[in-house]
């Protein structure tokens, strides 16, 4: 294992304001500091920061990082390795004085989508669906208010790269978005800056957006979409998916209008994706976007593409198997080494009960992973 630099030079605020190294890591048990209520002096000094710490000085896999692990050992590349592929000089002189070099800040869960594999705490959207169904009311986050915003300006000064999730982060505290980059055209930073954006492209930015951005270093407008057609109206529910191709098409024409503007594709592998993976591919290649990053539902783990019975997972493998893009080897790798089928029945009892409410049929939008579902009953 190579060392990761993340727990020194990454801070992750998720959309619910819980503080982490990154993205990805799995708390288990461990007290977490929270934005609205904690500084972020207090995350740094903790004790789990300074344990996770030693235990990468001592180049050991921190429990927290299994997905990392996970990935890696399925020939998948990490978190850690694409970081360190797009900041290889940064990471290589970086000296602990620079505090956080990167940092990813959902600006809040306003979202105006409660896509299958999400939840409340990330998307309010959810919040009605999610409080009909199991009876528990998540409530909205205000992440960035007068108490914190001096504490990330202070902290954030010698970013070099900066994520903005979601929730739809063209929805969430936009007012104070803007802010904070105007801060850094200000101070004169912004060129040495690039931005991430993951959005689910059904909003379309307005110019003012534009006018900031043509300050910052490079803006990566990655556009999150899980499936085509009637599967992306479900997965990203209530997705449309004419309007999301018109905003492709706007997204495309502003990329070649400007230098520092690129786009890119993410693409969350699920139990209900997986075996439409070769089908995407196929499309971003049609469409003329880049090659998709791919990355695996870890949570909720009902939905992982490794959760369905060996027998289903054989008749996956086989259609895969005749893909000819390069990454879908991998997705097979993992489906011959991971096992989740203990939590087979869960997913078929939530999707049950979603459609319900939703009014969908899971069947007669995955017609193929249903028939290998049918079968296996009988």
């Amino acid at each position: 294992m190579t060392k990761c630099l993340i727990p020194w030079s990454n801070i992750d605020i998720d959309a619910q304001g819980d503080i982490s190294p990154c993205c990805k890591f799995k708390f288990e048990g461990q007290t977490r500091q929270n934005i609205t209520s904690d500084k972020i002096n207090d995350y740094v000094n903790s004790d789990f920061l300074q344990n996770l710490k030693k235990e990468m000085k001592a180049n050991i896999w921190p429990k927290g990082c299994v997905r990392c692990k996970t990935e890696e050992e399925n020939n998948i590349k990490s978190k850690r390795q694409l970081d360190y592929e797009r900041y290889t000089d940064a990471f290589d002189n970086y000296d602990e004085s620079k505090g956080f070099i990167t940092a990813s800040i959902a600006y809040g869960n306003t979202c105006n989508y409660k896509c299958i594999t999400c939840g409340p705490d990330a998307s309010s959207r959810w919040r009605k669906e999610y409080k009909d169904v199991y009876n528990k009311d998540i409530l909205p986050v205000e992440i960035v208010n007068e108490n914190t915003v001096d504490d990330l300006q202070e902290h954030l000064k010698n970013i070099i790269h900066l994520d903005i999730p979601g929730g739809e982060p063209f929805l969430s505290e936009i007012k104070k978005q803007k802010k904070f980059l105007r801060q850094h055209i200000i101070d004169g930073t912004a060129g040495n800056i690039s931005i991430h954006y993951t959005t689910n492209a059904s909003i379309f930015p307005d110019p003012e957006w534009w006018e900031i951005w043509a300050h910052f270093k490079e803006i990566d407008i990655q556009l999150s979409v899980d499936g085509l057609s009637e599967r992306y109206e479900y997965i990203r529910y209530p997705g449309n998916w004419n309007l999301f191709n018109q905003n492709v098409n706007l997204y495309q024409i502003q990329e070649q209008k400007h230098n520092n503007i690129r786009l890119s594709v993410s693409h969350t592998v699920s139990a209900y994706n997986i075996l439409y993976l070769p089908e995407f591919f196929d499309w971003c290649e049609q469409v003329k976007l880049p090659t998709p990053w791919c990355g695996k539902v870890h949570s909720p783990i009902h939905m992982r593409p490794t959760v369905y019975p060996d027998s289903i997972k054989a008749k996956i493998v086989a259609e895969l198997q005749k893909s000819k893009h390069s990454d879908i080897p991998n997705w097979i790798s993992l489906l011959e080494t991971e096992d989740d089928s203990k939590y087979y029945e869960m997913f078929c009892s939530f999707t049950a009960r979603h459609d319900d409410y939703r009014g969908l049929k899971f069947g007669l939008v995955f017609p193929e992973v249903d028939q290998m579902m049918e079968q296996y009953k009988n």
